[in-house]
């Protein structure tokens, strides 16, 4: 049986994730710098704070050294359970990302073939060799960018 109107979709997540003007990803980008900004400002406060203690080791009693320096490695501790959250926190809002998109994508595909008398869409990863203006992905993607502005990440 011949297929009439076989088209491929070059699309995978991290294409979508690589393409500079797709609007929905700009929230996600946006909170992981929030999230990177935070950790750096902790991060450098911590440095800040090792390079204080060092230069009082001689000058303070070894009490009261040892008092800064538990201080500081509670502070570096409760650092590395922030940094560890705020990794969770981006995968987990990748992952919710990737099924909204994913949800979003679906009606918009099974639209475009019916609206085109397309047979099948197959992801790239599925193709050995096809050829490029059977590439749909850029269609996709403006009609995606047009009905939906951002994915919801809280």
């Amino acid at each position: 049986m011949q297929v009439k109107n076989m088209f491929m979709l070059i699309w995978i997540f991290l294409l979508i994730l690589q393409k500079q003007e797709n609007k929905f990803l700009l929230n996600f980008r946006l909170f992981i710098k929030k999230k990177i900004d935070e950790l750096k400002k902790i991060e450098d406060e911590l440095k800040k704070g090792e390079a204080e203690i060092i230069n009082q080791k001689n000058v303070i009693s070894e009490e009261e050294f040892d008092k800064k320096l538990s201080e500081l490695r509670k502070k570096a501790n409760e650092y590395q359970k922030e940094r560890n959250n705020s990794t969770k926190s981006i995968s987990e809002k990748r992952i919710k990302a990737t099924k909204e998109l994913l949800s979003l994508i679906q009606p918009i595909l099974t639209q475009f073939a019916n609206d085109n008398s397309i047979s099948i869409i197959i992801q790239k990863k599925a193709i050995v060799i096809g050829k490029s203006e059977s590439d749909i992905t850029n269609q996709i993607l403006k009609i995606l960018n047009t009905k939906h502005k951002k994915i919801n990440l809280n």
